[in-house]
């Protein structure tokens, strides 16, 4: 680790523990998505947010990304959109906060490339953004809803 990534690191302490967090979740996301069938990783997906926000949405969400984009940056596994979207949305969902998870496609020559990227209510990308306008959204995990919907084209 370079000594201005250290310093980095260093300036945002207060954010160590939340890193851990985000570290848990990924490799937890992960796993997940190679044992458990889709229907119930989908199920999982839609499970309400806790019940109180706890502080500033934008602000947390810029804290979660952080956290998440870090993390899959230092594991010892290639960590992808979709094992990102899924720790993000369970770290803000523990904090009352509630984020769509979004699944889309395109096409490509080898046939159909997938990304998924997660968003607040408000509409503010977590993680997955910088891809996000390149796909059309095929499915939304919402938290709270019991099934998945397809989002309608823009």
């Amino acid at each position: 680790m370079t000594v201005e990534r250290r310093s980095r690191l260093w300036a945002r302490r207060r954010d160590l523990p939340l890193l851990a967090e985000a570290v848990r979740e990924l490799a937890l996301a992960a796993l997940t998505l190679k044992v458990r069938p889709f229907d119930r990783v989908a199920r999982d997906l839609t499970r309400p947010a806790g019940s109180a926000a706890v502080g500033d949405p934008d602000l947390l969400s810029k804290r979660v990304r952080w956290a998440v984009l870090a993390a899959s940056k230092r594991v010892p596994w290639r960590s992808v959109c979709f094992d990102q979207a899924i720790a993000a949305q369970r770290l803000l969902g523990r904090r009352g906060i509630a984020a769509d998870l979004v699944y889309g496609v395109r096409k490509s020559e080898q046939g159909l490339d997938a990304h998924v990227w997660l968003r607040l209510a408000s509409g503010r990308i977590v993680v997955g953004g910088e891809q996000a306008g390149l796909f059309r959204p095929i499915a939304l995990f919402r938290p709270g809803q019991d099934d998945v919907t397809v989002p309608p084209e823009d």
